[in-house]
């Protein structure tokens, strides 16, 4: 259920699916840049310790393991909701199949001429030649 202070009642399915992208994306994009960051700070403290500088890498290294799940779940609530619009697309192309009409004539007696209330004399059966 919703619920009215809910920010996100106020965008449409397709805007949801574009901010979970959007999620998405940046929590790769930061879990690449922690990636680089790490390496950088590691190649930069094989030199040795860098004067009136705090190390950051026990902090990069703390927030890696985050950023990783933020990502597992964005990824997640994006491909729910791919799976979710795909699935309604679906079920809208069954039932527009669905009920379409189906079939029902199976030889020359069911055929449109045939049938004695469309037929211009009622007692012609079949069409002369």
């Amino acid at each position: 259920m919703s619920h009215p202070m809910n920010p996100l009642d106020r965008l449409d399915r397709q805007e949801l699916r574009w901010l979970t992208g959007i999620l998405k994306d940046a929590c790769r994009d930061r879990l690449e840049k922690n990636l680089v960051s790490q390496a950088f700070e590691e190649r930069l403290y094989q030199r040795g310790p860098v004067e009136g500088r705090l190390d950051p890498r026990p902090f990069l290294k703390t927030w890696e393991p985050r950023y990783r799940k933020f990502l597992q779940v964005a990824s997640g609530l994006y491909a729910q909701m791919e799976g979710e619009d795909a699935r309604a697309v679906a079920e809208s192309l069954r039932e527009q199949f669905a009920a379409a009409h189906s079939i029902t004539r199976h030889g020359p007696a069911s055929s449109h001429v045939m049938i004695e209330k469309n037929a211009a004399n009622p007692r012609r059966k079949s069409r002369t030649r």
